[in-house]
């Protein structure tokens, strides 16, 4: 498959980042110095053996990609333009390739690139979830928190999709078993529910909370996910609103008061607990 200009977002810089989003961008010339107003093949940014598995990528021929790292080919090496072989197979749009990449190893939160992010950065902000599903067929955790330099960064994947994905994404990682459950900083940070609060996606909320999550968490700061809630409430309107009156319906249902305490008075809750409360910037107690 050849990559053209009239697969491109506009407003990405890396060519990457533009090939794999959808809208035809005119003679456009990115920060890496690659126009994206032709086409590209794998001859534009392999070159050796790298070149050899980027040309199994376009005739999708997954058997001489698996022969690769048998022949001590490095799937991970970049070539031309910062692109590696999993950016190639998604600006190929070739999830096959994808799949067998991260089945012979290729993480997909690394190889980084200058104003693309990562292939799995990538794969949440497509509307589709078919590059996720192909990640996670090769083998990508549901709660994987591997950082660009494959570290654990204690942020499982279902944080950044809520930031990132849409509710289709999140529905596809709690499919295959992502931790509703997580709470950062070793059990005492934000959930995914929590987390989904403090955004414009109350569609995602509203699904986790229907799949079991704790409907109201507390952090140290006496900060609650219901006290979120009660934020968005007061300062969205149209449709984001209504569905954060759902969600606060919903844990009404579940036993959460509405309206909540403030987190001033969750703090004082918390020294009468004899717990010792965060307390935020700018305040006394």
């Amino acid at each position: 498959m050849r990559i053209t200009g009239q697969n491109i977002r506009l407003g990405f810089i890396l060519l990457a980042t533009l090939l794999l989003a959808g809208l035809a961008v005119a003679s456009y010339q990115s920060s890496n110095g690659v126009s994206v107003s032709r086409s590209y093949t794998a001859t534009d940014f392999f070159q050796g053996p790298q070149l050899e598995m980027a040309e199994a990528i376009e005739r999708n021929d997954m058997e001489a990609l698996r022969q690769g790292p048998e022949q001590g080919i490095d799937l991970h090496a970049r070539g031309d333009k910062q692109i590696t072989l999993m950016w190639f197979a998604l600006l190929q749009e070739n999830t096959d390739a994808i799949r067998t990449l991260v089945e012979l190893g290729v993480h997909p939160n690394e190889s980084p690139v200058e104003g693309g992010g990562t292939p799995l950065g990538q794969a949440l902000r497509k509307s589709g979830t078919e590059y996720l599903k192909a990640m996670l067929d090769g083998g990508l955790s549901p709660n994987d928190s591997a950082g660009n330099d494959g570290n654990d960064t204690g942020y499982p994947l279902i944080f950044s999709t809520i930031t990132s994905g849409t509710l289709a994404h999140i529905k596809l990682l709690v499919e295959r078993g992502a931790d509703i459950h997580y709470r950062l900083n070793n059990g005492k940070g934000s959930s995914p529910l929590d987390s989904s609060a403090t955004g414009t996606k109350p569609e995602v909320a509203i699904y986790l909370l229907e799949q079991g999550a704790e409907p109201n968490i507390r952090l140290r700061t006496g900060v609650t996910t219901a006290w979120r809630v009660h934020n968005r409430l007061s300062n969205r309107s149209g449709s984001v609103r209504e569905g954060f009156a759902q969600l606060r319906d919903m844990m009404i249902e579940r036993g959460v008061e509405f309206p909540p305490p403030s987190p001033i008075e969750v703090r004082e809750q918390m020294r009468a607990e004899g717990l010792t409360p965060v307390i935020p910037r700018g305040h006394d107690r």
